[in-house]
């Protein structure tokens, strides 16, 4: 067998690759037994049909085909082992050359894990700049708090701000109902700006019953394809509501979860506000300290890897959307796009987070870093335990896959600590 492998763009590597004559005899050989066996005759026990009997009832070309398919096969792994290449995807085979008696000859071109030149990431700087948790931010968040308590009295008096409206409306541009304008008893709090502006303050005065009409614009910064037109609106109102705010004491906190007073809640708020504001700064300081090392790195992304980030990408958040209860199609037409769109629109973060798990992932092969059998087990432990019916998600999921999962998730885990670390030392 003899082959060549020649470089192409983007990690690509096609192999051209010929077999002799007389290593094609033994495939030939093979294709022919392996044939045979699912050939049934009548006077011929089912597997025992001759050798020439079956060539026969085959015809050169069905042998000659798998011949080829187990050529091809048994050459291309040695090829790959040999030349110790890391394969992604399928590869695409071309047959340039095939006939009996005459060596096969083929292509293959394969995209294959790329080479990656990192510069020196033992330069990367960075520190954690957490968002220290204020009272006016506490306060933010008891005011929250406070309205999802809310009760709510109907009245019959017309709407004020800050009461709670349910409305029927339809929105037209240019005399068209514009798509997704419309909906029937929807909720509204008068002054929480949800609208287009000014639409809020339409409604003031209005009553039960009651309908209007008026004309707003929308403004320069709103979607691209309403920006700045004018909009015909149609409303009614269906119901008007006070709302009752409880009162903010220690029994306001007694009535959230286990606290014994305002103050408790207070002190516990800014405790859980204070963990994730160091969380958002763990995340910023890990993107710049992997950004600096990408930024300085040689390498060719193979488009199946891209392809591979977008289709998780889109995956993930069509997940997040079915579980709030809407079609992912519905949700795509509300929003005006397809998933063409979306897929373009989300490219360069796809390459972006492609970049950076090459990056990890040839940092952890510089640093050797290893994770041990145990350290996986633990993981999944770890995260496993959160769910209420842990025994059956065991069971009914693919738990190698996810095991496979942990370790990368522990592997990054150490890259970060390892970047972090080093943009400690480097503050000095």
């Amino acid at each position: 067998m003899k082959n060549t492998i020649k470089d192409l763009p983007k990690s690509q590597k096609e192999i051209s690759v010929e077999i002799s004559v007389e290593e094609m005899e033994k495939y030939l050989n093979n294709a022919l037994d392996k044939l045979a066996k699912n050939i049934k005759l009548d006077g011929f026990r089912d597997g025992k049909v001759p050798k020439n009997v079956a060539k026969k009832q085959l015809g050169d070309d069905a042998i000659s085909g798998e011949a080829n398919q187990l050529a091809i096969e048994d050459s291309y792994f040695k090829i790959i082992k040999e030349n110790k290449l890391n394969p992604l995807g399928q590869p695409k085979v071309e047959i340039t050359k095939s006939a009996l008696g005459n060596p096969l000859e083929y292509k293959i071109v394969i995209s294959v894990m790329p080479e990656i030149k990192l510069g020196n990431y033992k330069t990367v700087f960075g520190k954690m700049e957490v968002k220290k948790i204020d009272d006016e931010m506490i306060e933010k968040e008891i005011r929250t708090l406070q309205k999802k308590k809310a009760s709510y009295l109907t009245k019959n008096e017309a709407a004020e701000k800050d009461d709670r409206v349910e409305i029927d409306f339809e929105t037209r541009v240019a005399g068209v109902k514009l798509e997704g304008g419309e909906s029937k008893n929807h909720p509204l709090v008068i002054g929480q700006g949800k609208f287009v502006p000014g639409f809020e303050d339409r409604i003031i005065g209005m009553k039960k019953d009651e309908e209007k009409e008026f004309d707003l614009v929308f403004p320069e910064n709103y979607k691209k394809d309403l920006a700045g037109k004018k909009a015909s609106f149609k409303v009614k109102i269906n119901l008007v509501q006070k709302v009752d705010l409880p009162e903010v004491n220690d029994e306001f906190a007694k009535g959230l979860g286990k606290f014994e007073s305002l103050e408790d809640l207070k002190k516990n708020m800014r405790k859980g506000m204070t963990i994730e504001e160091e969380g958002k700064a763990k995340e910023k300081l890990r993107g710049k300290l992997i950004d600096q090392v990408a930024e300085k790195i040689t390498v060719e992304i193979p488009e199946i890897l891209i392809e591979s980030e977008l289709n998780n990408m889109i995956n993930e958040f069509k997940n997040n959307i079915t579980q709030t209860g809407i079609e992912f199609e519905e949700y795509l037409k509300n929003v005006n796009t397809n998933l063409e769109k979306l897929k373009n629109e989300w490219q360069p973060m796809a390459e972006k987070r492609t970049k950076t798990g090459l990056v990890m992932r040839e940092i952890s092969l510089q640093e050797e870093i290893k994770i041990s059998d145990e350290e996986i087990e633990q993981k999944v432990n770890e995260t496993l335990k959160f769910y209420p019916n842990e025994k059956e998600l065991r069971k009914n999921m693919d738990l190698e896959k996810f095991k496979d999962h942990m370790a990368g998730v522990i592997m990054n885990e150490k890259v970060f600590g390892i970047l972090e670390g080093i943009a400690e030392s480097n503050k000095a």
